[in-house]
Formats: structure tokens, sequence, C-alpha cells
């Protein structure tokens, strides 16, 4: 089996409108095409997505196109595309979002340096096509994953704009959670936690799209309960370390606080009865609630919200029949 330098691995679905300007902005970047691989998963797509992706598994030789025989989300496409990656490197990128030239810089420091994963800049840009600068973050020379996490905590929590290597990806083993909403933040905190030598790549290496019908500009039940679902995986983990008074373990601690805390904030606002009993039965599927009473939370995050919906279901439920007006109350009441 040949072993390439970088594999593009690439979740595709109903994505008919971008993924050409996607693949295109990897085949532009001008790496040998005996060099890296492009792996494209589609999630059983409902629109002409897998007639376009056709087109380029014609053209390039390096090109594989997988299909899913049910869709199980973004987490469990990119794992299966990592288990057929023969790359030394793995980039993972949405099919919305573009890959730019800092790909170049990135590999050729992760070469040199024998880096665990690459920091890489990106930019976003909106559904007009302005872009928006982001600061170069300021960290120099080779560092730990722990050391961005801390001193640069809200840099970047998704999964896209790092370079991987592929041996770390299987040391570590924490493959992305599949059939959930919101897969990548955990993803992203358990490898930084594990990465001992990383650099960052201050050239432009990837432009996040804005998509207003993405996952984190709806909400619907599911967007809700799989908020509680990404809080609890960090808190789990959390629990795991070894030392859980540092910088980077109360990041994670307030990180997983708050996906939770958001969560039930939004639960008052879905529209219907039958909307929240779905919402607890797909929480209930994958957690226990009553496991997560006793984490030691930040004030700001742990309401008393929070609190009364994680122990008392039919309370809330009732809460949340009753509207805006029945949480006002309650809040009123309590103050």
């Amino acid at each position: 089996m040949q072993v390439l330098t970088l594999s593009f691995i690439i979740p595709a679905y109903n994505a008919s409108n971008t993924i050409t300007r996607c693949l295109d902005s990897i085949y532009n970047l001008s790496l040998k095409e005996n060099d890296f691989e492009v792996i494209v998963i589609d999630d059983c797509s409902k629109d002409n997505t897998v007639q376009l992706i056709e087109q380029y598994a014609i053209k390039h030789a390096n090109f594989t196109l997988l299909r899913q025989s049910e869709n199980h989300r973004q987490g469990a496409a990119r794992n299966r595309g990592v288990s057929i990656a023969q790359g030394k490197y793995i980039v993972y990128v949405d099919s919305d979002d573009e890959s730019d030239k800092g790909v170049l810089q990135a590999l050729q420091l992760a070469e040199k340096n024998e880096l665990d994963m690459v920091a890489m800049h990106y930019v976003n840009v909106d559904q007009h096509g302005n872009v928006t600068e982001k600061e170069p973050i300021t960290l120099d020379g080779v560092f730990t994953g722990v050391e961005l996490q801390t001193k640069q905590p809200y840099w970047c929590t998704g999964p896209v704009p790092y370079v991987y290597k592929t041996s770390f990806l299987q040391q570590v083993n924490y493959p992305f959670i599949s059939d959930v909403l919101f897969e990548d933040s955990d993803y992203v905190t358990v490898h930084l936690y594990h990465a001992k030598r990383m650099m960052y790549n201050a050239q432009c290496a990837y432009r996040v799209h804005y998509n207003a019908t993405s996952t984190t500009h709806t909400m619907t039940y599911k967007h809700v309960a799989d908020y509680v679902l990404l809080g609890t995986r960090m808190l789990k983990f959390y629990h795991s370390l070894n030392d859980t008074t540092s910088a980077y373990a109360q990041g994670i601690l307030e990180g997983g606080s708050y996906n939770i805390w958001r969560s039930f904030k939004r639960l008052i606002k879905l529209s219907t009865v039958a909307d929240v009993r779905a919402f607890y039965e797909r929480i209930d599927t994958y957690i226990n609630r009553a496991d997560y009473l006793h984490y030691t939370q930040p004030a700001y995050c742990w309401t008393w919200w929070t609190k009364l919906c994680l122990k008392h279901k039919k309370i809330a439920m009732v809460l949340v029949a009753m509207g805006r007006l029945g949480y006002k109350v309650l809040n009123e009441l309590r103050s």
C-alpha cells in the first residue's frame, strides 16, 4: 500500500451548492496528486451531491467516494474516512468551506518538526463573500496542545483548521461520536490535551463559509438535546484528568457547563410539549441525567433552571407548557 503525505477527509450531505467550490479549492493547491488523496463520504444526500462528486472520481485517480448506507451524521462519516486514509497526515474539510495555500506550509512544518498537530490560521467568509480576518495567535515555536488551549482558549474548537498526524490519531484513539450534532468540540479538546508537539501556521489555510442552514444556526429539540450531550462528554473527560485544578482543566469544566446551560436555556423556546418530550427521550438514550447533578460547576453556568431541568423532567415540561410566562413567574419567585 502506498503511503501518501496527506489525506483530505470531507463528509457531505446535501452539499450540491458548495461541494464543487470545496473540492476545487483542494485541487488548486498545487499539490502533486500522487502525494495526497481526497476522501468524500456522502451521508445519504437527497440532492445531486453524489453526481457532482462522481465527476471528480472520474477525473482524479487520487479521489475516493464512499457512500453511507444510512445517515449517521458527520462524526460517523469522518470516522469512516479515517479508517481507510493512507496519508501520513489528515486534514478535515467541511463540504461548504475551502482549503487555502497555508495547508502546504502547515504540512512542511509538520514534516520538519515531527509534530502531532499543526494549528492552521483561518478566516471567516460571510454569505456575501466578505472576509473577516482573525487575529493570528501569539504562540511561537513548538508548544503543547494544553498550552494552546490555555493561552488561546477560544481560538478554534472545531476540527477543521488543523493538520493531524495519522499515527497520533490512532494512538489517542478517540473517534468522533456518531448520530448526534455538535460532535466536534470534545474531539478537539481531547486531542489538544494529548498533543505534545504542535506549531502554528500563520498563513491562511482554511476559509470557513457562513451557512444559515448549518446546525449552529438552527434549533430543534435535537439541537437543544445535543448541546447537553456535548457538555456531558466534556465533563466526563474533565473528570478523567489527573489534575482538575489547572487552567486547562477549568476551561474544559466551563465549556462543558456552558453547553449544558445553554441547552436548558433554549428548552423553554421549544414550540410544543411533544418537542420537550422528544428532547428528554433523546438525552436519556445517551446519559443518566442524575449522574451530572453532583458536578461542581461555575456559578454563572450552573443555574437553578439547569438543575431543575436535569432532575425534574415533569416539572420542566409543565413550565415549558406554560411558556415564557411560567419561566418568568418562577424566576421572579426565586428572586
